[in-house]
């Protein structure tokens, strides 16, 4: 029973995906559909239109399961090792680069955001 629920939540998702797939392409949007239909689940989410637990599993499993949608990716790398014997540094380094920049991003923003909720609820 548990797995036929996870697979429903992964559905569900996915359905989100659609819809934003096609609320992208009806109105000519510069955003991606998966990115519209994210936002779509966040914003059904936090209105509590649909409640957590109705994704909260599939989400869990699709999290889990990620890393494996990255390793056909990393074997095609195989493909390419004249351009990373010339360019293979420059690649790394704007990898590490980019990472170190969204991580420091991403602390800084919830650092932000912690300080501004402490300061609407000072006694939480």
């Amino acid at each position: 029973m548990r797995i036929i629920q996870i697979i429903a939540q992964i559905a569900l998702i996915f359905c989100f995906s659609l819809s934003g797939d096609w609320v992208s392409e009806t109105f000519q949007l510069p955003l991606p559909g998966n990115i519209i239909g994210l936002i779509l689940l966040y914003v059904t989410l936090k209105s509590r239109l649909l409640p957590l637990v109705a994704v909260e599993r599939g989400g869990t499993f699709l999290l889990f399961v990620m890393p494996l949608f990255f390793v056909p990716a990393l074997s095609g790398i195989m493909d390419y090792t004249a351009f990373l014997r010339t360019s293979g540094l420059q690649v790394v380094l704007i990898v590490v680069v980019s990472s170190l920049l969204t991580l420091v991003g991403s602390a800084y923003i919830v650092d932000r955001l912690a300080h501004r909720k402490e300061a609407v609820n000072p006694h939480e």
